[in-house]
């Protein structure tokens, strides 16, 4: 029944509080996906939780860029922090609590949880996939090596984190080519990561922004700045 679209754009735009226009930015901005019937946009009982946890993000300063990424790294039902029994209560989490992610961290060691992460996607010697659960817990941790680090070719390293299944990708830097690569797959790169695979694992889940570290084809190195560790001061 929570998914079942029975409330037009005009209804959900009073129920909220918002003018339309607000609604079809979201939309455009990938944060909510009506049903459309007839041309016209139809919202559920869980579109409408969705967009209360949004405006509830947007009212405690989380711009739209923000909030798509925290929603991309965990439920907002994690984001929000909402106790279990609100959780049992709320359609979306009725709807969509079987929500999972695997991360594949790009790293220099075997350590797991504890290894460092390493200052480039591609030379990266191993990747260490971490699978969160429906409430961003870690419920797994496998540590690859990478097949190709010691090899240069267009779109080897992507393909085999696409392989192992990952949602996300983190390193400390990555080729402009790639990302682009992994976007298209449907991943989201983050890279300006450093310091051990939990620190930046914790440092994502609550929203966190890394600066982007991403080097043009021919570049020996990506940017020259280091990438800042979690906990590190800058200066």
């Amino acid at each position: 029944m929570e998914d079942r679209p029975v409330y037009p754009i005009g209804v959900v735009s009073g129920i909220l509080g918002v003018h339309p226009r607000t609604l079809r930015i979201y939309e455009e901005e990938g944060l909510i996906s009506p049903r459309r019937i007839g041309g016209k946009r139809y919202y559920s009982e869980s579109d409408l939780h969705r967009l209360r946890c949004i405006r509830a993000l947007l009212e405690e300063g989380v711009n739209i860029a923000g909030i798509k990424r925290l929603l991309s790294l965990a439920p907002c039902w994690r984001v929000l922090r909402c106790p279990v029994m609100k959780r049992e209560k709320c359609p979306w989490y009725r709807a969509h609590g079987r929500w999972k992610m695997r991360i594949a961290f790009a790293t220099d060691d075997e350590g797991g949880l504890d290894a460092q992460v390493s200052a480039h996607f591609r030379m990266a010697p191993f990747f260490t996939f971490v699978e969160l659960d429906p409430d961003g817990e870690v419920v797994s941790v496998e540590v690859k090596g990478n097949p190709f680090a010691q090899i240069h070719g267009p779109g080897l390293v992507p393909g085999f984190v696409k392989d192992e299944g990952a949602d996300v990708i983190v390193s400390g830097g990555m080729g402009v080519r790639a990302a682009e690569r992994l976007r298209q797959w449907g991943m989201e790169p983050i890279t300006g990561a450093q310091g051990r695979v939990l620190d930046v694992l914790q440092a994502l889940l609550a929203g966190h922004e890394f600066e982007e570290s991403l080097c043009q084809p021919h570049e020996r190195e990506c940017k020259d700045k280091e990438p800042q560790a979690i906990g590190e001061e800058e200066g």
